[in-house]
């Protein structure tokens, strides 16, 4: 077991290590990635990397504060689900309710790699390229369909 503050230091190294690894992708040669994240252009709409010591998931989440509007969104964006998993080359998994530890309820369409443990220090570079391939292609996917979903977003 670790304490908090051996805990928080692995986190941080964690977190420290994956930043570092998206400066040396294969023909790449140095160039850092910058993952889009919470700059998607639609309010309430993230991209999110997790890990916990079940699973590493990489996900598009929806968490718009007013449940209709995200509950919107999400049906938006399963009405093309289809043209969304082409792009990301596999099936997700959708989940129109997923509460988050803290207990918000947010929308999210995800990968995950289990078993993945944050803690298990041997497995980070098994758990980096699942994650790294895998938010590639997320973005990939919500850039084929952003302009459909910001339709909306716009009220037009």
């Amino acid at each position: 077991m670790f304490s908090k503050e051996e805990a928080k230091e692995i986190r941080q190294l964690f977190w420290h290590k994956l930043e570092s690894r998206t400066r040396r992708l294969p023909g790449q040669k140095g160039k850092k990635i910058k993952w889009i994240f919470d700059e998607t252009g639609i309010k309430g709409l993230d991209l999110r990397f997790d890990i916990n010591r079940q699973r590493a998931i990489v996900a598009l989440e929806i968490n718009h504060r007013n449940e209709n509007r995200r509950l919107q969104l999400y049906e938006k964006l399963e009405a093309c689900k289809s043209i969304f998993e082409t792009q990301y080359e596999g099936p997700l998994i959708w989940d129109y309710v997923y509460t988050k530890e803290e207990g918000r309820d947010v929308c999210r369409v995800y990968e995950a790699l289990s078993p993945a443990d944050m803690y298990q220090e041997e497995k980070w570079p098994e758990v980096m390229k699942f994650m790294i391939d895998r938010m590639i292609r997320m973005e990939k996917a919500f850039l084929e369909v952003k302009d459909f979903l910001l339709h909306d977003e716009l009220g037009q």
